[in-house]
């Protein structure tokens, strides 16, 4: 920026001692005017540069595959870094050490990380979300005790919502030391449905039964190891518990679940065989 210097100095000594120049040589707090003109300029001509380079970054990242949390955190992290290297600069040129303000920076990032623990946990965790990605944004996901469809994934919380309607926020923080399950994360999904039966029903015709239940559907896939199959799960003290396994596309797994849960007792009832439930037989002796 020595060019700027030398056309004040030069406009300073052209005015010799006249109004301009008399006001060049002013000083504010030990910085004369001229440094300070300087160092303006400097701070006009940097902002212009963050201005482009900011807008340039922004469009580089929406032609990347980036979610847009992520994209918003990258672009704020260029801001920052920007804004940090203008202050540098004018620092410098108004006569500033820069070790000086890296140490001034440095002491106030340290309180401020004291201070912010528990937020800079979560942004920290938030960044290791929105790197590895164990989902995205429309997955449906279990996070602990709580399901429901990724709506938001911030830097500080990630928002789920329910199939009830609630919207739930869980600092990033709890998400990356909870089993996360991701429902949606594949193409299918498997629809395991169990029915107890009697004791005296026959197992081929609860089998034949219960898949004539899935076939009838039409949502039921088949080949490639997921055709439907029943299998005997448990012998409990008054019904033998059958287990209704088929395969379906991930946005066919509740409709499909609710209609065969449904169907198949009554394909049951058709084939003679009735619904078991527990019972508690007493018998009155008298003496």
């Amino acid at each position: 920026m020595g060019i700027f210097n030398t056309v004040l100095t030069s406009a300073a000594g052209g005015a010799g001692s006249g109004l301009f120049g008399g006001l060049l040589t002013i000083s504010i707090g030990g910085v004369s005017l001229m440094t300070l003109l300087s160092a303006l300029i400097v701070f006009v001509i940097c902002f212009v540069a963050m201005r482009l380079i900011t807008r340039l970054a922004s469009r580089a990242l929406a032609k990347s595959r980036l979610e847009g949390a992520l994209r918003n955190f990258v672009l704020s992290c260029v801001k920052a870094a920007l804004w940090l290297l203008t202050a540098v600069i004018v620092a410098d040129k108004l006569g500033i050490p820069s070790a000086s303000l890296v140490a001034l920076v440095s002491v106030a990032g340290l309180a401020l990380s004291l201070s912010l623990q528990d937020t800079l946990k979560n942004v920290f965790s938030g960044f290791t979300i929105l790197f590895t990605r164990p989902f995205s944004s429309g997955d449906y996901v279990e996070i602990g005790a709580t399901a429901g469809t990724v709506a938001a994934i911030g830097l500080f919380y990630t928002t789920l919502m329910t199939a009830d309607g609630k919207e739930i926020s869980i600092p990033n923080s709890e998400v990356c030391s909870s089993r996360v399950t991701d429902y949606t994360r594949e193409p299918e999904r498997r629809v395991e449905l169990g029915f107890d039966v009697g004791y005296d029903c026959a197992a081929e015709e609860v089998r034949a039964a219960l898949l004539a239940a899935a076939a009838a559907d039409g949502r039921a896939l088949a080949g490639e190891g997921k055709d439907p199959s029943v299998v005997l799960s448990e012998y409990k003290s008054s019904s033998i518990r059958y287990l209704l396994r088929f395969w379906v596309r991930n946005s066919d797994y509740w409709d499909a679940y609710y209609a065969v849960n449904e169907s198949a007792r009554e394909y049951l009832a058709k084939a003679g065989l009735g619904m078991a439930y527990d019972r508690l037989d007493v018998k009155l002796i008298q003496k």
